[in-house]
């Protein structure tokens, strides 16, 4: 029973057993917080700190990496460029030693020069008979056509001259020996309007031009200072009576052609003809269809005349000049820098 008095007591005065809830809050106010342990904030402090820095790092890095990778790209890029051009050079350097070596085989097969060395006479024949090395413009095709105009000067001239200034082009005329007032005033003319005048030797008497290497030169130096005395020019191209081959030549056009190119000159055939060297004049659409028979190659030298009886040629050159523009082709006048427009010749035994 005491007992049981004694409980009920404590039961009955509970103020005194338990804190108030503001005594309770001042309670956990003045207990001190417990943080995070000072060393392990300053590992993750010093964690966090590191890993900023190789972020860092990593993001600069990676810029520069980017930068190197374009730099080499462009790196690559240059040097595909550089081998490129390098091999375009090497391909022109091949191309140009080849041509060199073809003129050296071809100048040794038609060498003047005797086993021992010596040398004919005749390259001591007119000393003054030379032309310069030629420094200005090549051609080597790409759709161009030459006209050219053998036998003149005549009374035709002058209407083919008006012809080829309507059109703006340039042409050649291989003119022979005609000493005549009105001929060398058509000679002057042709200077004067910008075409070529070549040789096509003074007396065109095949049997007086190829009865030796001598008279061949002898004409040509008669001719050459001919035109020089009339025009104010030096002629640098030729093209020979009936072609570089024909039935009268064939005992000296070997030595003609080493001599003739060892002073510089450069001679031209033909590969497409107005056919107009015959007795009766051809119509002038015949001469204009074969004259066009030159379409497709890509550098044609067209062979016509300008004898006093050839007005159908006349007659057919606006046809054959608006054939070839209609084509795609250019006109220009033949000069050194063109690529000679020459025979095959059988092989030397």
């Amino acid at each position: 029973m005491e007992h049981m008095a004694e409980h009920n007591t404590t039961l009955e005065r509970p103020e005194e057993l338990r804190l108030s809830l503001e005594e309770l809050e001042k309670a956990v106010a003045k207990t001190p917080a417990r943080g995070v342990p000072k060393p392990l904030f300053i590992a993750v402090t010093v964690l966090a700190v590191v890993l900023g820095v190789l972020l860092a790092l990593l993001c600069f890095f990676d810029s520069d990496y980017r930068h190197n990778m374009d730099l080499m790209k462009a790196n690559q890029e240059f040097m595909r460029q550089q081998l490129e051009q390098a091999n375009t050079d090497l391909a022109q350097s091949q191309e140009e030693l080849a041509r060199a070596q073809e003129t050296i085989d071809t100048l040794k097969e038609y060498s003047v020069a005797a086993p021992d060395g010596t040398v004919p006479e005749y390259t001591r024949l007119y000393p003054d008979m030379y032309v310069p090395e030629w420094d200005g413009e090549t051609i080597d095709g790409g759709n161009v056509c030459c006209l050219t105009f053998d036998d003149g000067p005549s009374a035709n001239t002058d209407q083919v001259l008006e012809i080829l200034d309507r059109y703006g082009i340039k042409t050649t005329f291989f003119v022979v020996g005609k000493t005549g007032a009105a001929d060398q005033e058509r000679m002057r003319k042709i200077v004067a309007a910008g075409h070529t005048i070549g040789m096509h030797s003074w007396s065109h008497d095949y049997r007086s031009v190829y009865a030796s290497v001598e008279s061949f030169l002898d004409e040509f130096n008669s001719l050459y200072q001919w035109i020089h005395q009339v025009t104010g020019v030096y002629p640098s191209v030729y093209r020979f009576p009936g072609g570089s081959i024909n039935g009268y030549n064939r005992g000296v056009y070997q030595e003609i052609i080493a001599e003739m190119t060892r002073r510089g000159f450069v001679y031209f055939d033909w590969n497409a003809s107005a056919q107009d060297a015959t007795v009766t004049p051809r119509p002038a659409w015949d001469i204009a269809a074969d004259c066009l028979k030159g379409i497709g190659r890509d550098l044609v030298v067209v062979l016509c005349h300008d004898s006093a009886a050839r007005g159908t040629t006349v007659e057919a050159l606006p046809t054959v000049i608006e054939g070839y523009q209609n084509a795609g082709y250019t006109f220009s006048a033949l000069h050194p820098g063109v690529r000679p427009i020459t025979f095959g010749y059988p092989a030397v035994k």
